[in-house]
């Protein structure tokens, strides 16, 4: 197959911190490349680890692989620029044998799909850079866990407060920012809680380092942080699997005192901790409990502010009913977020009956469907329409040289116009094929979403059987694989909240809901 038209993919890494020169540097190697051997190109960027385990989270390679069928091959830097992952290495090479393309570099071509040598110096090349990933990761690693001994500060944010010496790897106060830190502890000290430490830092027009307003994480995450004592933590983390989901897990912490100066004395910072653990505590047994102590709901991360979008809180009251609580953020003008909670059963109601109506729509959209059952496959069509494109482009071809022909006064003007009409005629055979390929192209589609509604009825009847039996956690389960992200909205009215909260119109002042189905 003679190659044409090729993808260019570029990647650089984000764990080697690679530079944006690096991604210009190959862009220009790789498209004089394309120049000098007469190809025309189509290019997919990004900057992300090569060492992913899923092409999902390579949005660039995922959507090249599935513009394959529009290119002889993928170009190249190098190997490890397609994947240092075996999986992943492994999943180009089978897309590459299906569709017959070749996997080029300025260096060697890589012909998968007919040529067994080929194919043993792909998978040679792609265990290299997996054995490489693996080893910069450990040596990185390594080197890390020796500078956090050290007490340099190797990883993660610098915190509010302080800036990273470059040249010394340590924290050295920020003398600004130091000032509202410690009017956090003062403030804490005194028995004001993150709600109204934040409404302060806000109100006097203190910010954050980036210039936004103070959240309420943000003033938790300070109190608890080490790093204002002058403590360097450095948490070793390995990704692993619990319940069918990879995460992060410590499995090592390092702790090296009078790393740097602190800006909390040591006893000042201890005093603050033991005091909110033991708010915490009291909290526990008088204020309403965090659902996720309290077992699981039914909405148990699906809930977001129809307001901001931010997630929202699920909490236990007192009298054992399930609250969903108003939204705790602020608006991006400072401004606390107005949206409003409400008791979770109601939400609860809201959403099942949205669920019926959804499903009810999707039946009836089905039976207007009334697709016969389609006979070919994808692949087969794609492969026969690139086959009709590149007819199409070799008479098109011709037609030029035709003309330039009958410039130079080589062929009749009747021997012109018959030749230019074979061609024409053979042009409109295959365009009219082009267009019936695409028609059945679009069936396909209209199949796809057929299964994918099936599919979707079959989960919400799932769903339907598990609520009947009560299963609060097998019932969020299943609500998980039907719906992505529900935004709830119930902006009361000011006049309204200045009445009593046992006002019967306050009470029932109706909410919204915008469920986005998978």
């Amino acid at each position: 197959m003679t190659i044409r038209h090729v993808a260019i993919y570029l990647r650089i890494s984000r764990d080697k911190k690679e530079g944006i020169d690096t991604l210009s540097n190959h862009r220009d190697i790789l498209i004089d490349f394309c120049r000098s051997s007469q190809w025309t190109y189509e290019r997919y960027e990004e900057i992300v680890s090569g060492g992913g385990s899923e092409l999902e989270n390579r949005p660039e390679l995922y959507r090249l692989l599935n513009d394959i069928d529009l290119f002889d091959g993928i170009l190249v830097f190098e190997l490890s620029r397609l994947s240092r992952n075996g999986l992943v290495s492994q999943q180009i090479k089978q897309v590459c044998i299906d569709y017959d393309k070749k996997v080029i570099t300025p260096y060697q071509i890589y012909d998968l799909a007919n040529n067994h040598n080929d194919r043993l110096l792909y998978d040679f090349g792609s265990v290299i850079a997996s054995q490489e990933h693996a080893l910069i990761g450990k040596r990185s690693k390594t080197n890390k866990k020796i500078m956090a001994k050290s007490g340099l500060h190797v990883s993660g944010s610098v915190p509010f407060g302080y800036i990273r010496n470059p040249h010394t790897k340590k924290l050295e106060i920020h003398q600004e920012q130091a000032e509202i830190v410690k009017l956090i502890f003062q403030l804490h000290a005194k028995g004001y809680g993150s709600f109204s430490i934040r409404n302060i830092l806000n109100e006097r027009g203190y910010r954050t380092a980036k210039g936004g307003y103070f959240e309420l994480p943000t003033i938790k995450r300070i109190i608890r942080n080490p790093a204002y004592k002058g403590t360097n933590v450095f948490n070793d983390r390995r990704k692993v699997k619990e319940r069918d989901k990879f995460i992060y897990k410590i499995v090592e912490t390092i702790q090296v005192p009078n790393a740097w100066d602190p800006i909390i004395p040591p006893e000042e910072w201890e005093k603050a901790n033991e005091d909110r653990k033991k708010r915490a505590e009291h909290a526990e047994t008088t204020r309403e409990k965090a659902a996720n102590k309290t077992g699981v709901t039914l909405l148990k991360d699906l809930l977001y502010c129809g307001v901001c979008g931010k997630k929202m809180t699920i909490r236990k009251d007192k009298g054992s009913k399930y609250m969903l609580k108003r939204c705790e953020y602020l608006l991006p003008s400072g401004e606390k977020c107005p949206n409003r909670g409400v008791r979770l059963k109601y939400v609860e109601e809201d959403v099942v009956e949205h669920i019926k109506q959804y499903k009810d729509e999707i039946i009836s959209i089905l039976y207007s469907l009334k697709l016969d059952e389609w006979s070919g496959t994808e692949k087969d069509y794609n492969n026969h329409l690139e086959q009709i494109e590149k007819e199409i482009r070799r008479i098109r071809i011709e037609e030029e040289n035709l003309l330039n022909l009958a410039i130079k006064g080589l062929f009749s003007e009747e021997q012109i116009l018959t030749k230019r009409q074979e061609l024409l005629n053979t042009l409109h055979t295959f365009t009219t094929q082009k267009e019936a390929i695409i028609d059945e192209l679009t069936n396909l589609k209209k199949l796809d979403t057929k299964e994918r509604l099936q599919t979707a009825v079959e989960g919400i009847h799932e769903l339907e059987i598990v609520l009947e039996n009560d299963m609060s956690e097998e019932a969020n389960r299943s609500m998980k694989r039907i719906i992505h992200k529900i935004y709830y909205k119930r902006v009361i009215p000011e006049d309204l909240l200045k009445k009593s909260t046992r006002n019967k119109e306050r009470k029932l002042y109706p909410f919204t809901l915008n469920i986005h189905y998978k």
